[in-house]
């Protein structure tokens, strides 16, 4: 019951002092960052981020609200991701391993693995894969 406190603690100081909401309850994979402090990061609590992800300040993760008052999903994320500044990713999507998010790009459908995902609406190109 302590470790539970402990975290709201620690997710209210994080929302005071760098202005983001990332729940302490969340699902993170090894080494991942929130670059900048997480500053200005909104993450919901049901997101599932992988191992090895960068994001950097003022991502929003979250659900989307489609017509009715019903919350549609949130996205999953695989490992290895970079999500760009100001990205915004929402709805029941599915963000592949590999993956680049550009700057201030809206995300609302699935990105494969091995991807870039830019602009607004998000288009989702091939990733060159370097050969040796």
């Amino acid at each position: 019951m302590g470790g539970y406190w402990f975290a709201r603690i620690f997710e209210l100081l994080n929302y005071i002092i760098y202005s983001n909401h990332i729940p302490a309850d969340i699902q993170i994979g090894e080494n991942t960052s929130f670059e900048h402090h997480g500053l200005g990061c909104v993450v919901h609590s049901k997101v599932t981020i992988g191992a090895n992800c960068k994001i950097f300040q003022n991502v929003t993760i979250g659900a989307k609200w489609p017509e009715g008052s019903k919350i549609d999903g949130v996205p999953q994320i695989g490992n290895n991701v970079q999500i760009g500044c100001g990205a915004v990713i929402i709805g029941n999507i599915t963000i592949g391993d590999n993956v680049y998010i550009g700057a201030n790009a809206v995300v609302l459908k699935d990105v494969p693995d091995n991807s870039i995902a830019i602009g607004v609406p998000a288009e989702i190109k091939a990733r060159r894969v370097a050969s040796n």
